[in-house]
């Protein structure tokens, strides 16, 4: 729309220049090169306004997640020392459960700073990107099946990040 509103005006300088000796041929270019501007406000006006609109939308959807993170972390720090026991407890049983499956033997869970920290056999970095992700997407289930609601980061035997759990419940590859 904007486009259409630059032609009019570059119709109206073109129709001034032919135009020049006539008076009326100025008024009719005076008039092109209005709605021209108009065009081109009204254009310019609608889009600050659609931003303005997504602006305001993420600041009330950032205000509204600031809102429940502080009404959340004042609950969390009381059960903190309790969860920081019981996540660690989950991650030694599970570890343990994981030696007995075929698909996930060698994995090695650890609670550590408010995450699950997965150590993952080197068998499993050397798999594609899509069997990778199927391989930690199960074992971010087998955690969620048991109700534990924290991150989840994905090392190899060295130590190095290879993965980690997206706020969407996917997975993320470092590459």
């Amino acid at each position: 729309m904007m486009f259409l509103g630059f032609l009019f005006l570059l119709l109206a300088v073109w129709y001034w220049i032919r135009n020049r000796d006539r008076k009326g041929g100025k008024i009719s270019a005076l008039l092109l090169a209005v709605v021209g501007l108009t065009i081109i406000g009204f254009t310019h006006a609608d889009y600050v306004d659609k931003q303005r609109a997504a602006e305001s939308s993420s600041i009330a959807s950032s205000k509204k997640a600031k809102s429940e993170s502080i009404s959340e972390s004042k609950s969390e720090s009381r059960d903190q020392a309790m969860d920081d026991a019981t996540y660690t407890a989950l991650a030694k049983n599970l570890t343990s459960q994981m030696a007995s499956d075929s698909t996930l033997n060698g994995f090695k869970i650890a609670y550590k700073g408010g995450q699950f920290e997965v150590t993952v056999p080197t068998e499993v970095a050397a798999m594609t990107d899509n069997e990778q992700k199927e391989v930690y997407g199960s074992v971010i289930n087998l955690l969620e099946s048991h109700n534990a609601n924290a991150p989840v980061s994905f090392y190899d035997q060295n130590g190095n990040p290879v993965a980690r759990m997206t706020l969407s419940g996917g997975v993320k590859l470092y590459k």
